[in-house]
């Protein structure tokens, strides 16, 4: 039952239908007011293409759009104000005849070129100004501003303007573009210019700076690391080759009992007991000790006088011995003579008479 239906549908369908859904489509845009691009949907067949505004003459194509060698569009010279007359298209196949025929209403057909040099006036810190130039100078254009510091775009209703205004700007960073479409003023198009180069303002992001600054503070302590590290290369090669730096940066704790033995055993071994060669004193200080007198030697006699008294002389009489040896040694100083004289002897009988009496 359902195939019969398509047929009978299909059946009743005219011929002329598929022939229309069959056909390329044309579509034709002002560009900037300056010329018009017309393109079709068909790029197997290397179309010839015509056009006529109203009230003019049939025109072949000025210059045509190839893709692969392949005719897919045209590029026709424009006049100005001719966007309000209708525009008629033609197709021909290559043998002349007639594709299709259509035309376009260009009035709501205009795109014009982005806005260009934009620019930010800061005033008192209190205000930006945005500034941008348009293609055409004149009151038909209008202009639309957007601009964020996140990523959520921020944008402002359309004017007949080419500047902007933003009061109290932060300290983040603004990112500006601007588009633009002719205003309803002169026909209205339904087609807007594509936005602009972006314009930075502002300093960087927060996040920015502080990655910047960690990146500094990371470089800081690595420089400082590497500074540190060389500088103890350099001590240990001056501790290791210098021996008295060594000795005045880490000073080396004497061993008493092993010097002291060394010390003694080269006195007696090398030096023989010489005190003046182990200390190597000077020849000077070495003269300096030595007498520059000579003294002369003073013997010392016992003297025993034999008595023939009692028991209590001898006693008495074994004194003179000690004084006998002192009386000598003082006169050898005196007479410089260590040999008793006469007077001596006479002395000394005079005391052995003293002492015993008749």
């Amino acid at each position: 039952m359902m195939l019969l239906l398509v047929a009978l549908f299909l059946g009743n369908t005219p011929s002329s239908a598929f022939a229309a859904s069959s056909q390329p489509q044309i579509s034709c845009l002002i560009i900037n007011l300056d010329y018009v691009n017309c393109t079709w949907s068909e790029d197997k067949h290397n179309y010839s293409f015509k056009s006529m505004f109203t009230h003019k003459e049939l025109l072949d194509c000025h210059k045509y759009l190839r893709v692969n060698g392949v005719n897919v569009g045209c590029k026709l010279l424009y006049e100005k104000v001719q966007r309000f007359y209708t525009l008629q298209t033609f197709l021909y196949n290559a043998n002349g005849s007639l594709v299709t025929e259509q035309k376009h209403d260009l009035r709501a057909h205009v795109k014009l070129y982005p806005p260009y040099n934009l620019s930010v006036v800061e005033i008192k810190d209190a205000e930006l100004w945005l500034y941008w130039n348009v293609t055409r100078n004149d009151n038909c254009i209008e202009s639309q501003v957007r601009y964020r510091t996140d990523n959520d775009w921020k944008t402002i209703p359309p004017g007949q303007r080419t500047f902007f205004s933003l009061p109290f700007p932060s300290k983040k960073q603004y990112e500006f573009q601007v588009k633009a479409r002719i205003h309803s003023s002169c026909g209205q198009s339904i087609f807007w210019s594509d936005w602009s180069e972006p314009l930075y303002w502002g300093t960087s992001k927060t996040n920015d700076t502080s990655d910047g600054l960690a990146n500094i503070s990371v470089m800081t302590l690595l420089l400082c690391t590497a500074g540190a590290t060389v500088i103890l290369v350099i001590l240990s090669c001056l501790l290791v080759h210098s021996e008295r730096l060594r000795i005045i940066l880490i000073p080396v704790v004497p061993n008493a009992g092993r010097n002291v033995s060394n010390y003694l055993a080269a006195l007696f071994d090398n030096y023989d007991g010489n005190v003046e060669k182990w200390l190597s004193m000077p020849k000077d200080l070495e003269n300096g000790f030595k007498p520059n007198f000579t003294e002369r030697a003073c013997p010392v006699r016992e003297y025993r006088m034999v008595s023939e008294s009692s028991t209590d002389t001898e006693s008495i009489l074994s004194n003179p011995t000690d004084l006998s040896s002192d009386y000598q040694c003082m006169h050898s100083y005196s007479s410089a003579s260590t040999i008793p004289g006469s007077a001596e002897t006479t002395q000394t009988q005079d005391l052995s008479e003293v002492d015993n009496p008749v």
